[in-house]
């Protein structure tokens, strides 16, 4: 390679609350890592179980700052602060990350120096063992412009690695978010800098009982916020359809999330707003299923009246 990106500039944040048995195993898939991270840093947001005491024997090797209970965008924007490294990677206290995960991410970075951010793909945890990877970029980079990443979010914030300059332009997570809050970061850089997903399986995530995309109406209230932030800065550039698949695809992921927490009569409400937001078919790439929010309407009408069942596609 002509350049290359100091391992050792990596700043790892890792927000936790009440996690402290599955933060363990976190942190020691950091420490596995064939490319070792300059820093590591646990922000416990409150926690009344015993996560301290279980990282006392991590004193040498992870730094742990304590704050009053405020969310976990706010812990995030601590860790950022307290970091040191030109990059900062995120992961939550309940994933894990490939060996060689680091030491992929870093080889993309150092032949696309101008990424804002660099995510990747997603594997299963737990499982039996890690999958097989090669750190091969060649082919592996998907660049996501930002008409993409407004309408659907491709980066999940356990696998992001970030530019510290670029956090430090676009400013921090919002607190006033809560479920989009990654998002809306993101949506920020890519609209300074380039975005894009390795797409080789680097990033074990793990669905915890009781996660935010649970609180359906909260998480829905919050991706209206997130649009809302974009119409009060004029960030569309006069792309009014690019606006309402936008919206509709908001009202798409809030019916999944309604249906799942068995709200049918709210899931309905939002599945029909999102086509009359925008009653096109959404491109392949945004939702594979042909017809799957009139299906999906239809199914959820026969199930509030009672009268069949019918298979229903998620977004």
């Amino acid at each position: 390679m002509s350049r290359s990106v100091d391992q050792a500039s990596v700043s790892v944040v890792i927000p936790t609350y009440n996690r402290g048995e599955l933060l363990i195993e976190t942190i020691e898939s950091i420490l596995a890592q064939t490319a070792k991270p300059g820093e590591v840093i646990v922000v416990d947001d409150g926690s009344t179980d015993d996560t301290q005491e279980r990282l006392a024997r991590y004193a040498d090797r992870v730094r742990y700052v304590r704050q009053p209970n405020q969310g976990v965008a706010a812990a995030r924007n601590h860790g950022v602060r307290e970091a040191r490294g030109k990059w900062i990677a995120f992961i939550d206290s309940d994933d894990v990350w490939h060996p060689r995960k680091l030491e992929c991410q870093l080889r993309v970075l150092a032949d696309y120096p101008d990424l804002g951010i660099l995510g990747t793909a997603l594997f299963n945890w737990p499982a039996p063992e890690f999958p097989n990877v090669s750190c091969e970029v060649s082919g592996k980079v998907t660049f996501i412009p930002w008409d993409r990443l407004v309408v659907r979010n491709y980066l999940a914030t356990s696998s992001v690695i970030a530019r510290r300059d670029v956090l430090d332009r676009v400013g921090e997570f919002d607190t006033n978010l809560q479920g989009p809050e990654d998002r809306d970061l993101w949506l920020r850089i890519g609209e300074t800098a380039a975005v894009a997903n390795l797409k080789t399986p680097l990033t074990g995530y793990r669905v915890v009982p009781g996660s935010v995309s649970r609180q359906a109406s909260r998480v829905h209230q919050s991706m209206v916020s997130m649009l809302r932030k974009l119409d009060e800065r004029g960030a569309w550039r006069g792309r009014r359809l690019l606006r309402r698949k936008s919206y509709s695809y908001i009202y798409y992921t809030s019916f999944v999330n309604f249906r799942e927490c068995g709200q049918s009569l709210m899931a309905l409400g939002m599945i029909a707003r999102s086509l009359a937001w925008y009653p096109f078919p959404y491109e392949r790439e945004v939702e594979p299923t042909l017809f799957a929010r009139p299906k999906s309407l239809i199914a959820t009408l026969l199930r509030i009246i009672g009268i069949k069942r019918i298979a229903m596609a998620d977004p």
